[in-house]
């Protein structure tokens, strides 16, 4: 408990976790684009992303200066007036892997524009100062991160990994909750009087709360009622607005278990053929099976750029529908491709239709991360 108290202790510890938070919280609202966060370009944009999602927040709040009556409400009419646009941009933006036709993203940027304007209001009934650039840009953010988090899980098939994501989110919580204990910090209190640091941690917890009860009634209803909220995005690949997966290529995909075609998990797999449904891969996993002749070892020095650690490579093609991957980590390396075609593995037939890669006009975000 001393070590623990230790650890814990002073405000740079909560600096700490805050950043931890804050950064897995990205990687989550930036999900298609988490490779570049892992680059110097990243980093670089990184500060320039957090001050665009945080000033788009702050703006789909407005219309709650109007419902509350403040002052200054006259005056905003600017902002007022941007509000849609920029809830119709977060709302193509924050797709999710089912589709970006234009009614999903009209859905998405209506939950956007009255999550924000609702979260400003409660957190006003609540007594936070809201109408403080900063306070208020917060409380709409968090509003953003919640709606933004539950579409991205809610989109991943099956109810396991809900209670696990909605575990780790308690989880981070109960940590910001052990570093106010070793601090003697009042984690709640009147947000007109509380101290500087308790209304940043009541910031910092309250969207968090939310996010685990809005995963866990996710979970429980996709459970109880399997035939509801399924995930399962659409089978139309007309619609994706990421590039379709390709031979000779690493993604991340979703894998059922061979056990249990509900439940599955996300790993990485490599494409060696596509049709316009589903393609042909062979999967990646982390664990050792150096002992195991199905595997092909796949040594990090030899799989930087696409790998993040030691792995080995299935040699058993699976097939996995288009709409279950999820992004591109990069091509594969010559070496395996080599290896493949020596065991039989890779054939020199085409392995695409006559009809064309459909593909999204290349962002600049696309262009930094193939560099």
């Amino acid at each position: 408990m001393d070590l623990a108290a230790g650890v814990l202790d002073g405000n740079g510890a909560l600096l700490v976790i805050a950043a931890a938070i804050g950064c897995t919280l990205v990687g989550v609202l930036a999900w298609e684009s988490r490779a570049l966060l892992l680059t110097p370009q990243g980093w670089a944009l990184l500060p320039i992303v957090v001050a665009a999602w945080f000033g788009g927040a702050a703006v789909l709040g407005l219309p709650a200066d109007v419902l509350l009556g403040h002052s200054r409400a006259g005056a905003i009419w600017p902002g007022l007036v941007a509000a849609p646009v920029v809830a119709l941009v977060l709302g193509h933006r924050f797709r999710t892997p089912g589709g970006n036709s234009a009614g999903r993203a009209l859905i998405r940027a209506g939950v956007l524009l009255a999550g924000c304007t609702l979260a400003k209001c409660a957190a006003y009934a609540i007594g936070f100062r809201v109408f403080h650039f900063w306070t208020g840009g917060a409380v709409t953010l968090g509003a953003l991160v919640v709606c933004v988090a539950v579409w991205q899980f809610a989109a991943v098939e099956g109810f396991v990994h809900l209670y696990v994501r909605a575990g780790v989110t308690l989880a981070a919580v109960a940590l910001v909750g052990a570093w106010a204990a070793a601090n003697d910090v009042p984690v709640a209190g009147d947000p007109g009087t509380a101290s500087t640091t308790t209304v940043a941690i009541m910031l910092l917890v309250l969207p968090l709360l939310i996010l685990a009860a809005a995963v866990l009634t996710l979970a429980v209803l996709r459970q109880v009622r399997p035939d509801l909220l399924r995930g399962a995005p659409r089978t139309a690949t007309r619609e994706r607005a990421v590039r379709v997966p390709a031979a000779h290529e690493v993604w991340n995909a979703f894998v059922a278990f061979e056990d249990d075609e509900e439940e599955g998990k996300d790993r990485p797999v490599l494409v060696i053929g596509a049709d316009g449904d589903t393609a042909e891969v062979l999967q990646i996993t982390s664990q050792d099976r150096s002992r195991d002749d199905g595997y092909l070892p796949l040594p990090l020095e030899r799989c930087r750029g696409v790998l993040s650690k030691e792995s080995w490579l299935r040699l058993r093609p699976t097939r996995v529908p288009l709409e279950r991957f999820r992004g591109y980590r990069g091509l594969c390396p010559p070496w395996i491709w080599a290896e493949l075609r020596t065991r039989g593995l890779i054939t020199p037939a085409p392995v695409r239709p006559a009809v064309k890669q459909r593909q999204a006009p290349r962002s600049f975000i696309d262009r930094l991360r193939d560099r």
